[in-house]
């Protein structure tokens, strides 16, 4: 007996599954595409999502189905036994959803964008010199189509849990990237040792084959993950998160034709300040800044190093425009510092977002202490006082925001194990 299912997960635009650049030397990272240019997943990225589903039930219910469907895990010794897995990813297909203007890709909008992101000094809370990098990511959402077999039946505790994954796609999912939901579930058993069976075996193939069999629909429970934070904001002067790559003034980046502050934007900005925060409460050595992290200081465990992924998911803010006009271009020119007046040739201009509004909207990937909260509270109210702001040209009057429905201000920072320094008593806000 076989079994054969097929998963559609709604996939928001901004993802990727990274592969080495090779058409062009410049990109950092780039996205896998199959044959036909179409964004591509893998099945063992999709193997690793359903596998830490199948982990987290375990641990909830006491149950083994990580091992009973997917196999053992790696085994730490080389002399160690491992059972593979029963289950099967065959495959996966993408396709783009329809905008107004066509499909994407097929003379519509583009299909991937590439996209800059600069790294964050974390003392001054600037962009870091050199950090430039160019990423290439899918402008656009759709449904992931993923082919499964699993040899053998499966019964219908095992299929109500599968029912209940809640997929993750690609990389940067800390900074709004791979973000999905399993929108349909189906299944049938097919068994060749059977006329009808063996009939569907000999003359189907491919996804054809899982389609034909895969015919009853599964219920798919509506789960809207709860925010751990959202808060909405106005922009009050200008605000510029700029294109990597302009053509004419420095533009801001957009989606679908509509303006839009990077997840990777937000990040930098709180953490920053976050870890501002901390040193400035217990000292130089509360939070480290170390361009890669040290792993041990409590900002690396809230938001992430190199070696792990952080616990908080910060998503795209798209700003709303739609009530007042919203860019203007501003012509400027280089000084020079020897002379007063302007240089020759430093002519440039900007396209800022001048008005409107967006929502920033963080998610919780694990469990989160409670003082991050009301670190978080204190970097969004020095936001809302413009002590920092957001973008490009900060000191130069743009990237304020104000919050629109300012909370009261936050209590004490209280981070479990760490001191004020001796002589220094800890002060419960700091504002800058």
């Amino acid at each position: 007996m076989i079994t054969f299912l097929v998963a559609q997960i709604a996939v928001e635009p901004g993802w990727a599954v990274g592969t080495v650049p090779l058409d062009d030397p410049t990109l950092d990272r780039d996205v896998l595409v199959d044959l036909d240019g179409r964004p591509w997943v893998p099945g063992s990225s999709l193997a690793g999502s359903l596998r830490a589903h199948l982990r987290a039930h375990d641990a909830t219910a006491g149950t083994s189905l990580e091992t009973t469907l997917m196999g053992s895990r790696p085994p730490k010794q080389h002399d160690e036994a491992a059972d593979a897995s029963r289950l099967w990813l065959l495959g996966t297909r993408f396709d783009a959803d329809p905008t107004p203007t066509g499909r994407p890709g097929v003379g519509g909008e583009p299909l991937l964008e590439t996209v800059g992101q600069t790294g964050i000094d974390r003392r001054r809370g600037a962009a870091t010199a050199t950090s430039l990098r160019y990423s290439r990511t899918v402008a656009c959402g759709g449904v992931l189509t993923a082919y499964l077999r699993f040899d053998g039946e499966l019964d219908a505790a095992h299929l109500t849990v599968l029912a209940a994954w809640q997929p993750a796609i690609g990389r940067d999912r800390s900074t709004g990237g791979g973000q999905a939901r399993l929108s349909r579930l189906r299944h049938g058993t097919i068994d060749p040792c059977l006329a009808r069976g063996a009939r569907l075996w000999l003359t189907h193939h491919g996804e054809a084959l899982v389609a034909a069999v895969a015919t009853t629909d599964l219920p798919i429970a509506a789960v809207t993950p709860e925010a751990w934070l959202v808060e909405d904001l106005l922009i009050e002067d200008a605000l510029l998160v700029g294109d990597p790559r302009p053509t004419g003034p420095a533009s801001p980046r957009t989606r679908g034709g509509r303006p839009l502050i990077p997840g990777s934007a937000w990040k930098g900005v709180i953490r920053s300040r976050v870890e501002y925060i901390l040193r400035s409460l217990y000292g130089a050595h509360a939070a480290c800044t170390q361009p890669g992290g040290c792993g041990t200081c409590p900002t690396c465990h809230v938001f992430g190093h190199q070696k792990a992924r952080g616990l908080l998911a910060f998503a795209d803010s798209t700003i709303d425009t739609t009530w007042q006009p919203a860019t203007s271009v501003r012509t400027q020119v280089g000084i020079d510092r020897v002379t007063g007046g302007s240089r020759d040739r430093m002519l440039f201009q900007t396209d800022p977002v001048t008005s409107g509004r967006l929502q920033l909207r963080i998610d919780a990937l694990g469990p989160v202490e409670d003082w991050v909260r009301v670190a978080v509270r204190h970097v969004l109210r020095d936001l809302h006082d413009g002590l920092i702001g957001v973008g490009s040209q900060v000191t130069r009057g743009m990237g304020t925001l104000r919050l629109a429905n300012p909370p009261n201000p936050p209590g004490p920072v209280n981070v479990p194990g760490l001191t004020a320094p001796p002589g220094e008593p800890t002060r419960p806000e700091v504002h800058g």
